[in-house]
């Protein structure tokens, strides 16, 4: 008997998932763009996950750089460089030196790694955005935006394995649904494990669900922005960063 409830609780273990508790739609941006909240529940935990959402053949992305690393916010570094909304980009030394691959308007600032965390590469080439696993990007002269970061946390439509699931803390994440729709996404502390399946909950993204999604730097740096309609939503970073990704309407 103990052995069946035994089976019968590791079942329910298994079987627990995220599910979407509650929506809103924040605000609009230019071209189709749309900022959307989600809270989130699983087993007592909550979670709220902000993001934007946009068409990629109606947005430029831009890898933006911070002006003075250590001085200035997410918020005004995206307004300044005519970007209508973003989030923080990637991983950075401490003293703001740059980890991994970065390219900004066709710009090396600094050059690809190897490393086990700098799983994926978020990348503009020519006119195309993709999320390219980093043992399968090609640099080339058409790149022109470039972080590579990571880990993966999506790919082939399927959850990542293996990812963490013992620290929570605010994560930032790229997601795409392989058809032209993408969200750079904001997530109230979880741990790496917690944001893929959340990433995964049908209506977290309102009317699909990512088939790629690469994780961003996270913790402190987490931060998003979105000058939106009829309200501004902004989500600041507790500390400073390197660099940033912001989305402008196509001209």
């Amino acid at each position: 008997m103990r052995s069946l409830l035994f089976l019968f609780a590791a079942s329910l273990s298994v079987s627990a998932a995220w599910e979407v508790s509650e929506t809103t739609q924040m605000g609009t941006l230019p071209m189709g763009a749309t900022v959307f909240e989600a809270q989130v529940s699983e087993r007592g935990l909550t979670a709220r996950v902000t993001a934007i959402l946009f068409p990629a053949r109606s947005y430029n992305l831009r890898v933006v750089e911070s002006p003075s690393p250590g001085s200035t916010k997410l918020a005004g570094v995206l307004a300044a460089a005519g970007c209508v909304a973003g989030v923080n980009g990637g991983y950075f030394q401490p003293d703001f030196r740059p980890v991994g691959l970065v390219v900004a308007d066709g710009r090396k600032i600094h050059g690809f790694e190897k490393a086990k965390l700098l799983a994926g590469v978020l990348a503009v080439r020519g006119t195309s955005l993709e999320i390219t696993r980093s043992s399968r990007f090609k640099i080339s002269g058409d790149v022109r935006q470039a972080i590579q970061c990571g880990p993966m946390l999506v790919e082939n439509g399927s959850s990542t394995v293996g990812l963490n699931a013992e620290r929570p803390a605010r994560r930032t994440v790229v997601a795409t649904d392989g058809h032209g729709r993408w969200a750079l996404i904001y997530i109230t502390s979880v741990t790496l494990a917690d944001t893929a399946l959340i990433l995964m909950t049908p209506g977290v993204l309102r009317g699909w669900i990512p088939t790629t999604a690469l994780n961003l730097d996270g913790g402190s740096s987490s931060g998003l922005w979105a000058a939106s309609t009829p309200a501004t939503v902004s989500l600041p970073e507790f500390g400073h960063v390197r660099n940033y990704i912001g989305i402008a309407p196509r001209r």
